[in-house]
C-alpha cells in the first residue's frame, strides 16, 4: 500500500504544479515581455497658427486628446531569450515657465513619480518601490539653468528645436544636463517634447540582482507637455 500511496501523492504534486504553471504561466510572461507604455508623441499634423505671443508666464496643462502632458522613460532591456524595450510613464506633471522679451528666463517641471504607470501594475509597483524609491524620492524634477532665445519660435506651428541647460533631479540626484526640445506655437498653447538621454547609473537608479531582465545602463527621459497662458488668458 506504502508504494500506491507514494505514487498517488506524486500524481497529485505533479497536477497541482501543472495547474500552478497554466494559471501563472502566462501573467509572469506578460510580465517579463511586455513592453509597457511608452510616452506617445504629440499629434502635430494640421495645427493652427499661433494665436498669443510667446512672452509671458505659462502654466502647464493636462492637454487633451492625442496632445496631452506626460513625462517617462525609456530603456531596452536583455530577457534570457529576446530583447526589447520597456517604457512606463506619469501624467502627474506640473509646472511653469516664464518668458521674458523673447528669452526664456525661468522654468520649472515636476513629475509625481509615485503616479509612473506601464500596462501592468504589479510591474509599475517594483519600479516604484524597488527602482526609483518613490517613498523616499516621491518627485523629479527638471529646472532650468540660465536664459535661453525662443524669440526664433515660429507663429506658424513650425517646430522648432531649442537647447535648454537645465538642472536634471531623480533619485535625490542633480546633474547637469543640457535637453534638446522641441517647441511649437500653436493657438493659445505651447508644445514641448523632449527624449533626453539620460545614463540611470548616474542617477543612482539600479535594479536588483534578482530581476529576471537585463536593464540597459542608457535610456531616455520622454518629455511631452502643454503649456498655456497663466490663469487661461492669452498673453
Amino acid at each position: 500500500m506504502v508504494p500506491m500511496k507514494k505514487t498517488l501523492l506524486t500524481l497529485i504534486a505533479v497536477a497541482m504544479v501543472t495547474a500552478a504553471i497554466v494559471i501563472v504561466g502566462p501573467a509572469l510572461y506578460r510580465l517579463a515581455t511586455s513592453d509597457g507604455t511608452h510616452t506617445e508623441d504629440f499629434t502635430v499634423s494640421g495645427l493652427p497658427p499661433a494665436s498669443a505671443g510667446v512672452d509671458g508666464d505659462w502654466d502647464i496643462v493636462a492637454g487633451k486628446g492625442r496632445n496631452t502632458t506626460a513625462v517617462g522613460y525609456t530603456f531596452g532591456e536583455l530577457l534570457p531569450s529576446d530583447a526589447r524595450t520597456t517604457s512606463g510613464a506619469s501624467q502627474a506633471v506640473t509646472g511653469s515657465v516664464r518668458v521674458r522679451d523673447g528669452e526664456l528666463v525661468e522654468g520649472e517641471v515636476v513629475v509625481d513619480m509615485t503616479e509612473m504607470r506601464s500596462d501592468i501594475e504589479r510591474r509599475d509597483i517594483n519600479v516604484r518601490m524597488t527602482i526609483f524609491s518613490t517613498d523616499e524620492y516621491p518627485q523629479a524634477r527638471f529646472e532650468v539653468a540660465e536664459p535661453v532665445d525662443v524669440s526664433g519660435v515660429p507663429e506658424d506651428a513650425t517646430p522648432t528645436t531649442v537647447d535648454v541647460p537645465g538642472r536634471l533631479t531623480i533619485r535625490g540626484v542633480t546633474r547637469d544636463v543640457v535637453a534638446p526640445m522641441e517647441v511649437i506655437r500653436t493657438g493659445d498653447h505651447i508644445l514641448i517634447t523632449s527624449d533626453l538621454p539620460i545614463n540611470r547609473l548616474e542617477y543612482n537608479v539600479r535594479t536588483p540582482d534578482f530581476a529576471a531582465a537585463l536593464i540597459d545602463e542608457d535610456g531616455e527621459l520622454n518629455i511631452r507637455l502643454v503649456l498655456e497662458p497663466a490663469g487661461g488668458a492669452a498673453n
